[in-house]
């Protein structure tokens, strides 16, 4: 099971878990004004900026004029790194700031008698990579892949050494798997596990939706179960074709989903956005409405827009994902997808560091923290305020007995008041609240505290411990 909570690295705002909901009535009916009520404050799910352009196209004659969506993004050593399918295999790429890619020339696989090429030696559809942190070196990368025939439905594995150079696992990681696109898996070192996301198809109602299973070996994973399925106010033609999973960067509780959602009556794909405290229990900030709906372009906007695997760091303020387009419909064979330049390809979506989600006030909003034990010598926050607004941070003291029913178990601490606390203006990162000039809560450590915030025409983006 996982553990979560406050107070663990960086807290970021997925849904109202870790906010005090308090209460507005006293048992019996007293006359108050209520208690620890958040007020003023909503969660706020930030668009992405979408770039102009194709970061990656099919401008090679090995891609035969496609590029397609099931694509892998990852971040290694300073160097981001891409793997794309393509009308000739499973294309790689390499970038130093994800705008501008480069296709190196690998020599690994033959295409129309030369290896002058960029494509690695192995094709797999539906690929997903990742950067195991405890396997040994000649398994450092592992890529999941799907098989899929008309009587046939696996998950296939591989293993390679630097992502290039791959050894094919002689035996499916598992049988009778609906895994007919991108799967995506990873190591998660909460959980000392493996977790797969990958594709299930209800019986019942034929629709699409989200599975996961977990093993402790790479090479087999058990029956899979779903996390994601349709909710009853999406359409009935509405699939959830591909998870586009990841781990919320830098949180050990939070997970996201860039889902592709296919609306089987126009034939169309767009993405939209989910959030997990613990990568099972999953929900869409957004409802029925998409975070990416098309995406523009100088010949007129793509309508049919995946999501791509993995979050990467771009800047020192940014954060990229990526989506495949095309100009064709889903349906639409596939030698109607390829052709004239700029037809598919895989385009840029960014957000600021953490900023998919924020908790944000409007005017003036205020909330209270669940008690939870500080272990970190300050507090700082990922936050922006608009001209004039404000957030500020009062430390409370709470004692075991505090299960957030009753206010004697609060205490002020001296000189951490609101009225204490310097004001945070305008935009940060990774600042550090201060009390009366300093930031230091070294002799606060260990003890069992609720954090109070006030908030004028701000986003709070993160809370880092």
């Amino acid at each position: 099971m996982r553990n979560w909570g406050l107070g663990r690295g960086k807290w970021v705002f997925v849904d109202w878990m870790g906010v005090e909901p308090g209460y507005g009535t006293q048992w019996g009916g007293a006359i108050t004004e209520g208690w620890s009520v958040p007020h003023g404050i909503t969660l706020k799910v930030h668009e992405p900026t979408v770039d102009h352009g194709l970061a990656i196209a099919a401008d090679r004659p090995w891609e035969q004029g496609y590029i397609s969506p099931y694509s892998t993004f990852l971040e290694d050593g300073g160097t981001l790194r891409c793997w794309y399918e393509n009308g000739g295999g499973i294309g790689y790429a390499e970038s130093n700031d994800g705008a501008a890619w480069l296709k190196p020339n690998l020599g690994l696989q033959e295409w129309n008698g030369s290896t002058d090429n960029n494509l690695i030696d192995i094709n797999r559809h539906g690929h997903g990579i990742f950067i195991d942190p405890v396997a040994e070196e000649s398994e450092r990368y592992k890529m999941v892949s799907c098989h899929w025939t008309e009587t046939e439905r696996k998950v296939l594995g591989a293993v390679s050494a630097d992502g290039l150079h791959w050894t094919p696992l002689p035996r499916p990681l598992m049988e009778h798997q609906h895994a007919d696109t991108q799967n995506i898996a990873l190591h998660d070192a909460e959980l000392g596990k493996y977790v797969l996301y990958t594709r299930q198809m209800d019986g019942i109602s034929n629709r699409r939706g989200v599975n996961r299973t977990l093993s402790d070996d790479f090479r087999h994973f058990p029956d899979s179960h779903p996390v994601l399925e349709n909710n009853p106010l999406d359409a009935p033609d509405l699939d959830i074709y591909c998870n586009g999973y990841s781990p919320w960067p830098g949180a050990t509780d939070a997970h996201l989903m860039r889902l592709s959602m296919y609306e089987r009556t126009p034939d169309t794909m767009n993405v939209h956005l989910a959030t997990s405290r613990d990568g099972m229990f999953w929900h869409r900030p957004l409802g029925q409405d998409p975070w990416i709906e098309t995406v523009p372009s100088a010949e007129g906007p793509y309508n049919t827009v995946y999501a791509c695997a993995g979050v990467i760091p771009t800047g020192n303020r940014e954060w990229s994902t990526y989506v495949g387009v095309n100009r064709r419909l889903h349906n639409e064979p596939l030698e109607r997808k390829t052709g004239a330049l700029g037809e598919s390809g895989l385009v840029r979506a960014s957000v600021r560091e953490d900023g998919f989600v924020s908790l944000s006030s409007r005017g003036r909003g205020g909330f209270w923290t669940v008690p939870f034990e500080l272990n970190s010598d300050s507090i700082r926050v990922n936050a922006h305020s608009l001209y004039s607004g404000f957030l500020r941070c009062q430390i409370l003291s709470s004692s075991p007995g505090d299960v957030g029913s009753d206010t004697r178990f609060i205490r002020t601490i001296e000189g951490y008041t609101l009225e204490d606390c310097q004001p945070l203006v305008g935009d940060h990162l990774d600042a550090p609240f201060t009390w009366n000039g300093s930031a230091d809560l070294g002799h606060l450590r260990g003890q069992t505290v609720r954090l109070r915030f006030d908030l004028f025409k701000a986003d709070l983006y993160a809370i880092r411990f």
